[in-house]
């Protein structure tokens, strides 16, 4: 588990690029898949493993 702000950039197509120093970690506990909700309270989005 991690916690951090991050600003990341979309490509062309609208996808965002997933910071180096997170993307093992994901790789690992996501296998693959991960859900991406918008926190009502704070302007983020929150990623977790499917």
């Amino acid at each position: 588990m991690f916690r951090g702000a991050t600003l990341v950039n979309l490509d062309s197509k609208g996808r965002l690029t997933v910071p180096t120093r997170y993307r093992e970690q994901l790789i690992e506990s996501a296998t693959g898949q991960m859900v991406c909700t918008i926190d009502i309270h704070h302007p983020c989005c929150c990623f977790t493993p499917a």
